[in-house]
């Protein structure tokens, strides 16, 4: 499958490659004694690697960033920091690939140079036209990754949905949806469609996989709704799901993998739990100032395999915010917080003492986070898949606490437990890579989750 969002990194890798180059070029300009060594070959070739990574990491590739916009420049910016954080620790350290001042000249021209190669490559996107496609099926599959394709950001442009049924009704009142009856071969070429979203492929006659295989045999693409879905919005289809889904999981969730995410964790949550001690006594005493003791809270939450255990928070809460013992879901906007609390919740906080949770083997640093038992119960009732994301160890922060803020409802629980599910999914040190580095910048204050989805 081919999106114009996966595309963006041919800009990306030649605005870092022009930045790479132009630097050490306009740096040895104004210095006479600066004679170009092996250094700047490897220079040239890791820094625009450097850059992309470095893109991929804040997620400014994702629906919406493929286009110019004040989003799409605040997202690059905090590439810039990241990438620009990595070579004043590596390059400045042993800056034996070019000249400190060049490096940085490179720095400077790569936030204006990849804004420009992006904008010239959406007027080239434009110029070219977006594909065609129809949907096959009007099952919620079908009809969510349509929706996710409206904006724009797939290069498809959806005409039709196509159905053996025909609903007369038509979806967000602007596309038809068409029978079959001439056959699914004839519908698209009436279209001129190039691209096939299918939905569930259970109910389709005989003849519709017989013309699905014929349209494919004849270049037209056939792209599972479902995964085009995953793939625009960075979560899992749940309601969408077939019975077979565990078998899917990546062998590495019951591998190595785990074992070594298990090591880094105890040496990370050491290292973190020294360098913040300082940080940590500040915010007690934070909050003993603000409302008194206690400083925190222990709740019991489920963890791994649905085992029960106690995670440790700092209260953010004032005192008696569950006057009668019924757990009440968190928000963003919660009236019991603390003056202090509200700062603590903002920046994530609150849950630096569960390091030590990690470091006892309850929890990890990046994994779904953990649920209290009420609510489980609660969810698990409606959403059937919910247990699915006790199959890994709970973390401090996860895919669904960098993509989307406070869940406050059972609709906001499922649109969180499509991004756990994602992470499930794609388990590996990459997304765990990602994470990190979004946690960091929201914890600075230079991100926040992204808008609530539809």
């Amino acid at each position: 499958m081919t999106t114009s969002l996966r595309t963006l990194a041919l800009p990306d890798a030649l605005a870092g490659l022009f930045a790479a180059v132009a630097g050490p070029a306009l740096w040895a300009a104004f210095d006479l004694e600066y004679d170009p060594r092996l250094g700047l070959v490897i220079w040239i070739l890791a820094f625009p690697i450097a850059w992309a990574v470095g893109l991929s990491l804040v997620g400014a590739r994702e629906p919406g960033l493929g286009r110019a916009s004040a989003r799409t420049a605040t997202a690059i910016a905090q590439a810039l920091f990241l990438v620009t954080t990595v070579v004043l620790l590596v390059f400045y350290v042993r800056p034996f690939f070019v000249p400190r001042g060049s490096s940085l000249v490179s720095l400077t021209l790569v936030l204006p140079a990849t804004l420009a190669a992006r904008a010239a490559y959406e007027r080239h996107v434009r110029r070219a036209g977006t594909r065609t496609a129809v949907v096959l099926g009007t099952d919620p599959a079908a009809c969510r990754a349509a929706e996710a394709v409206g904006d724009g950001d797939a290069g498809l442009r959806v005409v039709a949905f196509l159905d053996d049924r025909a609903p007369s009704d038509a979806r967000d009142g602007v596309v038809p949806v068409l029978d079959l009856v001439p056959g699914l071969w004839s519908r698209v070429g009436e279209l001129g469609a190039d691209v096939i979203l299918v939905g569930h492929t259970s109910g389709l006659s005989e003849r519709t996989r017989a013309d699905l295989a014929r349209c494919f045999d004849h270049g037209v693409e056939a792209i599972p709704a479902t995964v085009l879905y995953e793939d625009l919005t960075g979560r899992v289809m749940a309601d969408a799901l077939e019975a077979d889904w565990y078998a899917d999981l990546p062998t590495r969730a019951r591998g190595v993998y785990p074992l070594v995410k298990r090591g880094m964790d105890i040496v990370l949550a050491l290292a973190f739990g020294i360098v913040l001690s300082p940080l940590l006594l500040a915010v007690a005493l934070a909050i003993v100032m603000d409302s008194g003791r206690p400083i925190l809270i222990r709740q019991v939450r489920v963890g791994r395999r649905g085992r029960e255990f106690v995670v440790h928070k700092f209260r953010s809460m004032r005192r008696g915010a569950e006057p009668d013992g019924q757990p009440v879901w968190a928000s963003s906007d919660d009236l019991r917080r603390t003056r202090v609390g509200r700062f603590l919740r903002e920046r994530r906080l609150d849950e630096l003492p569960q390091l030590w949770d990690v470091l006892r083997g309850a929890m990890s640093l990046i994994g779904p986070r953990p649920e209290r038992p009420e609510f489980v119960e609660r969810l698990a009732a409606q959403m059937p898949l919910y247990s699915a994301r006790v199959l890994v160890r709970p973390g401090i922060t996860g895919w669904a606490q960098v993509r989307y803020p406070y869940a406050a409802s059972i609709e906001e629980n499922l649109a969180k437990l499509e991004y756990d599910l994602y992470y499930i999914r794609h388990l590996g040190p990459l997304l765990d890579l990602a994470i990190a580095v979004r946690t960091a910048l929201m914890l600075l204050g230079l991100g926040a989750p992204a808008a609530r989805a539809r």
